[in-house]
C-alpha cells in the first residue's frame, strides 16, 4: 500500500483491507501528506505508521516482494 495524503486515503484503505481480510503491508516510505497548521507531513506519516500498524505490516519499500 502506497499513495498520497497519509491522514485521508492511505488510512481508510489500510482499513479497509484489513477488514476485509486482506494481508496489508503499507510502505513507511511511500506515503505522503501536507503540512497541517498542527503537524508537519512528517510527524502525520510517523504518527499514521504507528497507529497503522494494528492494521498492517509497516515495511521500508525495498523489503516489498511481488
Amino acid at each position: 500500500m502506497c499513495g498520497v495524503q497519509t491522514e485521508y486515503c492511505v488510512d481508510t484503505t489500510v482499513k479497509s483491507g484489513y477488514s476485509h481480510g486482506y494481508k496489508v503491508e503499507l510502505a513507511r516510505d511511500c506515503h505522503s501528506t501536507y503540512d497541517s497548521d498542527e503537524l508537519t507531513a512528517e510527524q502525520i506519516v510517523r504518527h499514521h505508521n504507528s497507529v497503522l500498524a494494528q492494521f498492517a505490516t509497516i515495511v521500508d519499500s525495498r523489503d516489498i516482494q511481488f
